[in-house]
């Protein structure tokens, strides 16, 4: 008799457990999410955690089985190398995101982060370009507008788009390094820039054709219409 209840005991035990190793790997299974990620471009940062994180979120999940996709977009919209961010269902009802990324236009170093065509500042968490102009030390929310505005200006112009090395303050009037010259150029501020780089285009080839016979360690182009050339 005893043996038959060890029996019947040790039976239930095991059916136990088996129902529920069930259980657990259904609720794996209910837990788990399938998606697909695209970029419109490459990947240019590494938020795939961020990503991850926000699709295997428990509550994320039940929005998710609830088709409210907009609740998704919103949290992926707030993370910080992200512009925009769409995810839907395809014809096969298969998850899709569909991610654009911020542009980088410049590596801040003092805060290693990168600057976006907004005046957003993005944490590093890979390193993209090297050739991203350099802004040295720390800034202001109100110069970092006119950092953007700058790149932006440099970016448009055929001959200046790959030369801009470094900028950096001082007392809020900002500075530049050009790539292949070897003179500072004291910027200022964002005002009259066409007329700017027209006078910088010009002393810049004058430069390269009279190289062998004068170096200049700055200009300024703070003054009206006009540039002041320090030799060194």
């Amino acid at each position: 008799m005893n043996r038959f209840i060890t029996s019947v005991l040790m039976l239930s035990l095991i059916s136990s457990m088996i129902l529920l190793s069930s259980f657990i790997e259904y609720d794996n299974y209910q837990s788990k999410i399938d998606y697909t990620v695209y970029y419109t471009l490459d990947n240019q940062y590494n938020n795939k955690p961020e990503i991850d994180s926000i699709m295997t979120n428990k509550s994320n999940i039940e929005f998710i089985r609830e088709n409210k996709l907009y609740e998704i977009e919103s949290k992926l919209n707030k993370v910080e190398s992200i512009q925009e961010a769409h995810i839907f269902r395809d014809l096969n009802f298969n998850l899709s995101i569909n991610i654009t990324e911020r542009e980088p236009i410049a590596y801040y170093e003092k805060n290693d982060s990168y600057i976006d065509l907004s005046g957003k500042i993005i944490k590093r968490n890979k390193k993209l370009y090297d050739r991203l102009p350099l802004l040295l030390g720390d800034t202001s929310k109100n110069n970092i507008k006119k950092v953007v505005d700058v790149i932006k200006a440099f970016k448009e112009d055929g001959f200046l788009n790959q030369e801009l090395e470094r900028l950096w303050f001082k007392e809020d009037e900002l500075f530049l390094k050009l790539k292949s010259f070897q003179f500072d150029i004291r910027f200022g501020d964002n005002n009259k820039m066409n007329k700017k780089l027209e006078m910088l285009k010009g002393f810049c080839l004058y430069n390269m054709q009279n190289k062998e016979n004068e170096t200049y360690k700055q200009i300024d182009l703070v003054y009206n219409n006009q540039l002041i050339a320090i030799k060194k």
